[in-house]
């Protein structure tokens, strides 16, 4: 069983997301999900506290989506992201930079990439979670 829960922020439900619930499910089916709609959802959900491992799955829609994440950029900064951004343009490439995300793709990129980044992750973070309750019973 997987102990990495998702936070999943896509302001349109449709084929993105069936895209990204699809590698999600490829990756820990049994993983912890919050679909998050709204950007003032996500920025009340960061205020609370986040269960960990976290990992952040945010879906801009355009770049003015993408400019509302990144003025909330300090709610995440503790929690491993990755970004899929609405098209390949540079300066959206480089505002989608800013926030410092463990992987950066596209919207109307190959999945195999994701399904291999976010396993990773999910291992990586699974591991920690594992080795901390490992020092907790030993302690």
């Amino acid at each position: 069983m997987n102990e990495t829960n998702v936070l999943l922020y896509i302001p349109v439900i449709g084929e993105a997301n069936e895209k990204i619930q699809g590698v999600i499910d490829k990756v820990s089916p049994d993983a912890k999900r919050e679909i998050i709609e709204t950007i003032e959802d996500l920025s009340r959900r960061l205020c609370r506290p986040v269960d960990r491992p976290t990992i952040a799955i945010l879906a801009a829609e355009n770049k003015e989506d993408l400019l509302n994440i990144i003025s909330i950029r300090h709610l995440l900064s503790e929690i491993p992201i990755i970004l899929i951004l609405p098209d390949r343009e540079e300066s959206t490439t480089a505002m989608g930079y800013t926030l410092w995300p463990r992987f950066l793709t596209y919207v109307d990129s190959n999945s195999s990439e994701l399904v291999a980044v976010l396993g990773k992750m999910f291992d990586k973070y699974g591991k920690e979670v594992m080795e901390e309750w490992h020092n907790i019973w030993k302690s």
